[in-house]
């Protein structure tokens, strides 16, 4: 029954009707008010019943048409709810961890869900969502990890950042065709996804949008696709093979990147940015290297003709070679972050790069730029006449176990040699003058580097070393 003395009401005087914005009953049962001194009770204001653990089922009169910001912000005891047929409108956060919730009803009427709105609801179930919604807010389903499937209505254009984040529990989800945008985050860490049917007018898929879902074995891009920014598919590990669309403009490895089954790309023949050769996908002019798929194995050489290689285009593949041609002119980055790499080999008619031993070097050999990660060797004395080492150039190299560096190096480079798990001994000339910070970070069996005093140390270059230090002065 209705007892208007337990709530606080404000007027609207623009609209002639009430709104509750206070309530002092310790009733486990809510029923609001339809009506105070004569007119209409319409909304419940914000924070009403913010962290109130005791309500567990409400009742909401027909006439309402919104409920405010965080009005049952983490009502934990909150296990049945009403919503009235002429609601248009849930604020942000409105539901907030309401744990026991574990379903919902959306009537015709409702247009907009806020922001957080229903974030770690994780009893939710299973929700329909009505046609009349045209906006769902950022982070609204966040967290709900009990939801198993969602249809999301048509009218909808754009599914915004983080909405059903790690919605763990998350099989089905029905893309509604009127659909253009999937934003930052939108499904990630959903890995119960197995597939997903893109609607044909969708244009963008954003950062993370999909990252992490790790049991996604198929998609289906359309051709209306025109942009995947980065990390959109990031970590996706049952992922074998994509074909991307003709109207894809923007995309590079770190798209996909850590997709570790990933062996295959094809590329629509009419795309007028991009083409894909034996899985590996190139620009249309066949001038630059962009992506090489990380499940694809083997040994590759790049092709001839090729004169540049993108940031990370082979970070985390699982080659054991890599031969560049005599066209290569410019690699963007060395980090080649791969556990199997054994030999980076060069055409020897290259004028920019060389290879001594399997070893990436410049031309001059006066600067070396990377060491494979699997190169047999455990002992490697650093070739006399180098003058410079890259960063990362022998990061996570686990099988080396001792390492000699020729005088005239000045600088070991942040991260250099972080990762090498087997080094134990470290021999560094009198000519070096700094090791920057974490350069060995977790070397955790290293016992002895020898080195000059004047050499200074950054700070937690050598975090965690226990071993000894051998001066060479």
């Amino acid at each position: 029954m209705e007892n208007n003395d337990l709530f606080d009401f404000e007027l609207n005087e623009a609209e002639g009707c009430w709104s509750v914005t206070g309530y002092y009953g310790r009733s486990e049962e809510v029923v609001f008010p339809a009506s105070y001194e004569g007119k209409s009770v319409k909304t419940i204001g914000a924070e009403v019943f913010f962290n109130n653990r005791r309500i567990n089922r409400i009742i909401i009169p027909e006439s309402y048409t919104s409920i405010g910001e965080m009005a049952f912000f983490s009502c934990t005891g909150l296990t049945e709810i009403n919503l009235p047929k002429n609601l248009a409108s849930v604020g942000n956060a409105a539901f907030y961890r309401c744990t026991g919730l574990t379903k919902i009803k959306f009537l015709e009427n409702l247009t907009s869900i806020g922001g957080s709105a229903f974030e770690k609801c994780t009893g939710l179930t299973n929700i329909k969502l009505p046609e009349s919604l045209t906006f769902i807010g950022d982070s609204a389903f966040e967290n709900c990890t009990g939801l198993a499937e969602i249809a999301l209505p048509d009218g909808l254009t754009s599914i915004g950042d983080l909405t059903f984040y790690c919605c763990t529990g998350l099989t089905n989800i029905t893309l509604p065709e009127s659909l253009t945008s999937i934003k930052v985050s939108a499904f990630q860490n959903c890995t119960g996804l197995t597939k997903i049917k893109f609607p044909e007018r969708l244009s963008s898929i954003g950062e993370w949008a999909f990252a992490d879902c790790t049991g996604l074995t198929e998609i289906n891009l359309p051709e209306s696709l025109t942009s995947i920014k980065n990390e959109a598919f990031y970590g996706c590990t049952g992922l074998i093979e994509i074909k991307l669309p003709k109207g894809l403009t923007s995309i590079n490895s770190s798209t996909f990147g850590d997709c570790t089954g990933l062996a295959e790309i094809s590329i629509d023949e009419n795309n007028p940015v991009f083409r894909a050769v034996d899985g590996v996908v190139f620009d249309k002019d066949m001038t630059t290297l962009i992506w090489f798929p990380d499940g694809k194995k083997g040994k590759y050489s790049v092709p001839e003709g090729i004169i540049a290689i993108s940031s990370f285009a082979f970070n985390n593949c699982k080659l054991t070679g890599l031969t560049f041609p005599q066209s290569l002119l410019y690699i963007e980055d060395f980090e080649f972050n791969n556990e199997r790499l054994e030999d980076i080999t060069v055409n020897e008619l290259n004028p920019n790069y060389c290879n001594i031993d399997g070893v990436l070097f410049n031309k001059e050999k006066s600067l070396l730029l990377r060491y494979p990660k699997n190169k047999e060797k455990t002992n490697y004395a650093v070739p006399d006449g180098v003058l410079e080492i890259t960063p990362f150039a022998f990061y996570s190299c686990k099988r080396l176990v001792n390492i000699v560096l020729p005088e005239n190096i000045k600088f070991i480079h942040e991260y250099m040699f972080a990762g090498c798990e087997r080094l134990k001994t470290v021999t560094l000339p009198m000519s070096l003058q700094y090791i920057a910070e974490r350069a060995f970070y977790d070397c955790p069996n290293l016992e002895t580097v020898t080195l000059s005093r004047k050499t200074r140390i950054g700070h937690k270059a050598l975090e965690g070393f226990k071993g000894q230090f051998v001066y060479l002065d």
